[in-house]
């Protein structure tokens, strides 16, 4: 049975995941943090790094900000992709054992330690962003994206 630390007893994710939000902010956009990309890359990277496949019949793009707000459509939009048949009373019971509430109340951890449900909100952002910080990563996200069709829904 492992047992849980606190967020800020993380051992080495720490260094990576602070408490601190400016120094979050400071390590996730110069690209310090180990998601899975070569150092210097950050979140538009990732998107980058898939956008070619967005097309191909194994690629689905799906935002949160569409499933927190039409969880039951973009539940349907998945099954169809998987090629799976649904009831709406399916889609519905699905629905409301992956709402945030419910996976966050199951406390299922992402390491194995630590689990990083928050809120689960829209938009919870500008309660952390500076108005400095906001300018700068809407200038590095257009400079990243503007050759791409995908949508953002900020809120």
């Amino acid at each position: 049975m492992s047992t849980k630390l606190p967020f800020n007893q993380m051992g080495p994710m720490a260094e990576y995941y602070p408490k601190d939000w400016n120094i979050f902010f400071e390590l996730s956009f110069s690209g310090k943090q180990p998601v899975h990309l070569k150092e210097g890359e950050w979140y538009p990277d990732h998107i980058l790094s898939w956008y070619p496949y967005r097309n191909d019949d194994n690629v689905l793009f799906l935002m949160y900000e569409e499933m927190k707000k039409h969880p039951k459509k973009e539940i349907k939009k998945i099954a169809d992709f998987l090629g799976v048949e649904r009831s709406d009373e399916e889609i519905n019971q699905i629905a409301e054992a992956t709402s945030f509430e419910n996976m966050k109340k199951k406390g299922v951890p992402v390491f194995s330690n630590v689990n990083f449900f928050r809120k689960g909100q829209i938009a919870d952002w500008k309660n952390h962003f500076t108005v400095a910080q906001s300018e700068l990563m809407d200038e590095k996200f257009n400079e990243k994206l503007s050759g791409i069709d995908i949508k953002f829904t900020y809120e």
